[in-house]
């Protein structure tokens, strides 16, 4: 009896252990069955979108040379790519792989760019250059890492195939002053930049070397991007592009260039309106980029006074526009080139006394101080203010206190410019103008008040 009891008792603990190892190993079987699962869909994966960098910058090529392709159309591109891509794969067997099957990459764009250039002459290289580097995306592909940042240097790439003629109009465009201007700036921004020192230095604890330029460069990156644009497309493209553009760049100076043309032609007075309007309209959208950028904390409080007025702007000015005779003419906008030395060393300037003014203004006057300080410096300009109330939202004032302040100095800077309408420009200008502009302060006002 005593036995068979003991017995009984070895066959269930047996069968115990037996069912906790079979589930034990079914699960570490399931759990490896779904490993290798995964690992075989991200190879499959990084396969598919290494032919799919292949194909878009095949097909771009291809696109470009549709009768006879300099050097590979969209299949040879896929297969540069998978070769890429293949090469990544083996070298975890051997690491030389991947040197050699680059090297035999090499070596075939080489012999291919030889025999074309001694067939048809063409120096050329871009093709060859585009079959490499979509031989290194395709090896990319094969890292986790890399299957996530080569898709975007293939659209980059393909973009810049896509837009040879483009670059080329653009590059001509650009005297030989404006680039050695934006050279030397260069040099400045991103040579000396990182030498300057990134503490508070100076009276009241205001001044930040490095910060201070930081912004320089930033505001002037800005004033850049619309400076070339209206130089590439230039004024022919019409008044709407002329004002959108030129808001980027300098508002003031739009209205300036149509109070000067509505002087010499009556018959331009709705055209110089619509464009004047529509520039001082972008400068609200311009203010909220700056903001988002150096402070993102204070949008929520800005987007309601900015996108109103710049809203209202906007549709005032299409309702001015659906009412001009004149579509196009030479608005005769005269820019300075904002990476030239002496805009940005002015604008370091203003900025430095605009940020002191402010603290001053702070700590004597408190808020009211900040108001004054804000309405004062938006004469000269609406920048240097707006970034020096974004970073002092961030230690001494308050976010509410910031916003007014910035909402201050555009309509102060909106005000400025409907006396440059009025009188540098005929007293009809000037009028609707300031019609114009009353309707997009007292828009910007009710924001603060009731928002």
């Amino acid at each position: 009896m005593n036995f068979s009891f003991f017995l009984y008792v070895c066959i269930h603990i047996a069968t115990y252990f037996a069912r906790f190892l079979l589930g034990y190993y079914a699960e570490l079987f399931n759990t490896i069955s779904y490993t290798i699962k995964y690992m075989e869909m991200m190879l499959i994966l990084k396969f598919l979108i290494s032919l799919g960098i292949g194909a878009l910058i095949g097909i771009e090529r291809e696109r470009k040379h549709p009768k006879q392709p300099e050097f590979a159309g969209i299949r040879t591109f896929i297969l540069i790519a998978l070769f890429g891509t293949i090469s990544a794969y083996l070298s975890q067997v051997n690491p030389i792989f991947m040197i050699i099957a680059f090297s035999g990459v090499i070596v075939l764009v080489a012999l291919s760019y030889m025999v074309s250039t001694r067939e048809n002459g063409d120096i050329g290289i871009t093709t060859e250059v585009a079959a490499i580097l979509t031989f290194v995306l395709g090896a990319l592909c094969y890292t986790d890492e890399g299957i996530k940042i080569a898709p975007i240097f293939a659209i980059i790439i393909t973009t810049l195939l896509a837009i040879k003629p483009y670059l080329h109009r653009f590059a001509k465009k650009i005297s030989e002053k404006e680039m050695l201007d934006t050279l030397k700036f260069l040099i400045i921004a991103f040579v000396i930049l990182p030498l300057l020192p990134n503490q508070v230095i100076g009276p009241l604890n205001v001044f930040n070397p490095y910060q201070i330029w930081l912004m320089i460069v930033f505001i002037s990156a800005i004033s850049y991007a619309g400076y070339m644009l209206m130089k590439f497309l230039g004024a022919q493209r019409g008044l709407g592009l002329t004002g959108i553009i030129g808001g980027l760049v300098s508002s003031t100076a739009v209205t300036t260039a149509m109070a000067s043309k509505v002087k010499e032609s009556n018959f331009l007075l709705k055209a110089a309106v619509f464009a004047t309007v529509i520039a001082s309209s972008m400068m609200f959208l311009r203010v909220l980029f700056v903001v988002s950028v150096i402070n993102p904390d204070l949008i929520y409080l800005l987007l309601a006074p900015m996108l109103i007025m710049g809203v209202v702007g906007i549709l005032l000015s299409i309702f001015v526009w659906k009412r001009t005779e004149v579509k196009k003419f030479d608005a005769g906008v005269g820019f300075q080139n904002p990476f030239t030395l002496k805009p940005a060393l002015i604008f370091g300037a203003l900025f430095c006394a605009i940020l002191f003014i402010s603290r001053i203004a702070d700590i004597y006057f408190g808020n009211s101080g900040v108001y004054a300080a804000s309405i004062i410096s938006g004469v000269a300009d609406v920048d240097a203010i707006t970034i020096t109330m974004a970073l002092m939202a961030k230690t001494t004032i308050s976010a509410t206190t910031a916003v007014t302040a910035i909402t201050l100095a555009s309509i102060s800077n909106t005000i400025v410019k409907f006396l440059f309408a009025l009188f540098i420009g005929t007293r009809k200008f000037g009028q609707i103008i300031g019609i114009i502009f009353a309707l997009i302060i007292l828009s910007g006002l009710a924001a603060i008040f009731l928002v």
